[in-house]
């Protein structure tokens, strides 16, 4: 979801090759985003149509400045939402399951290691991008559920924190 101004816009973006395939409300379109520099960016759309910008990122607020116009978006991503609520629901310590269904790309941790609020668990792809999960809480984690490779369903246990 994209906020701009008091509108909020629906939005998903799909790898597509080397660029995107990118749903803004109900439209479709194709675009490749090249970095230039630390701000400098390189947008061509499927059209031919190619603009130069400037980015800057600030959590999920995005500045976008083109030659005659900035723009101020606000992007949500719902899994930092559901992650947000699970956490809130968790108080920190218990099982860290999965939100949706992926397969284990790797496993940042083992038993026994003690962990801090937001570091690293293991790296759960879905829907063809790759999603950190973080430890809600700091804690040891007591138990890991998965290995690298393993194919989870949504809900399933991932990690033991206590």
């Amino acid at each position: 979801m994209a906020r701009h101004g008091a509108d909020e816009i629906p939005l998903e973006i799909e790898r597509h090759g080397s660029g995107y395939r990118v749903k803004i409300g109900d439209r479709w379109m194709i675009a490749d985003l090249v970095d230039a520099g630390p701000y400098f960016r390189s947008l061509r759309l499927e059209d031919g149509t190619q603009l130069a910008l400037i980015h800057h990122r600030d959590g999920n607020r995005h500045e976008i400045s083109l030659p005659d116009t900035t723009i101020h978006v606000e992007i949500t991503d719902p899994l930092s939402l559901k992650r947000k609520r699970r956490e809130d629901e968790m108080g920190g310590v218990g099982v860290v399951r999965a939100m949706m269904p992926g397969r284990i790309v790797r496993v940042l941790v083992n038993k026994g290691d003690r962990v801090q609020k937001g570091s690293g668990l293991l790296v759960l792809e879905a829907m063809k991008m790759q999603n950190e999960i973080q430890a809600p809480a700091d804690g040891v984690v007591e138990e890991v559920y998965v290995q690298a490779g393993d194919t989870v369903e949504g809900g399933a246990d991932l990690v033991r924190i206590e």
